[in-house]
């Protein structure tokens, strides 16, 4: 379970601690043709970096911004406030989602804080339609990240493996690889379900 107490005393400064390249975010996204319409579940949404590019891709209906910081859904909320996003101060794995219900499940900065990530992924892959895509995506490579989480005692185990570290748990699942790419510019894990 990620530490959301960690996250919740940063949440008011976050937006300015944390600047995301836009390019990198709307390159990624566009690999994942998101359509108009599609469901989409921003897992660990925190202040919501990811909305503006969703809310355009899937028209501003059917996106589920979910967080167990309340504090960052909360800061979500007021940046968004207006919009058809659903916000949920949750932790992603307690929180009662029907099966099936959800076109693209996107993992952005956030997947390293899952302490048990086989069983992330099964719950993913329940929640998921078929031919689904859950998608783990960082704007970072998995060694600038690293070295981020170890300078912080609070996160200092929580790190991002190569994705074939990940791939038997993801296909054990049901989900099968479909964009990798692990290089000095980002990271993105991507498995579709069949």
């Amino acid at each position: 379970m990620p530490n959301y107490n960690f996250f919740n005393e940063l949440a008011e400064k976050w937006d300015q601690m944390y600047l995301r390249d836009t390019d990198k975010i709307k390159t990624m996204l566009n690999l994942l043709y998101i359509r108009n319409g599609d469901r989409v579940l921003d897992v660990g949404s925190g202040t919501g970096i990811l909305i503006p590019f969703l809310l355009e891709k899937t028209g501003g209906e059917n996106i589920v911004a979910i967080d167990g910081a309340e504090k960052m859904i909360e800061k979500a909320e007021q940046k968004f406030s207006g919009s058809a996003v659903r916000f949920i101060a949750s932790d992603v794995t307690e929180y009662n989602f029907d099966p099936e219900s959800f076109n693209h499940i996107i993992c952005y900065s956030v997947f390293p804080h899952f302490d048990d990530k086989e069983n992330i992924v099964k719950r993913f892959s329940r929640l998921l339609v078929k031919d689904g895509l859950l998608s783990i995506l960082h704007s970072d490579s998995k060694e600038a990240i690293n070295r981020i989480h170890s300078s912080s005692d609070e996160v200092s185990s929580d790190s991002l493996k190569c994705p074939a570290e990940y791939i038997p748990f993801i296909n054990r699942a049901g989900l099968y690889e479909e964009i990798v790419i692990d290089n000095s510019e980002m990271y993105m894990l991507c498995a579709r379900k069949r």
